[in-house]
């Protein structure tokens, strides 16, 4: 292997190095998000279903908004 070769692939060595540790700083990030919003979420979850009638507010709600009814309504 000549030293042009030899540069050659080194230069690929550490383009690919770069990319992939790019590639998985971008994608441990995304897991990161994932989890705290899978997080939240389930804290979510949980506040509405210790409560029957936000539990039953928010039924409703969900029933309006599956029906095509975008917008929320407040009932008196």
């Amino acid at each position: 292997m000549n030293e042009q070769d030899k540069q050659i692939s080194s230069l690929v060595i550490n383009s690919l190095s770069d990319k992939l540790s790019q590639e998985a700083t971008k994608a441990s990030t995304f897991e990161a998000l994932y989890t705290t919003n899978a997080m939240e979420l389930e804290q979510i979850k949980k506040i509405i279903e210790s409560d029957e009638e936000l539990k039953s507010k928010f039924e409703q709600v969900k029933g309006q908004m599956t029906n095509g009814d975008q917008q929320l309504h407040t009932s008196n």
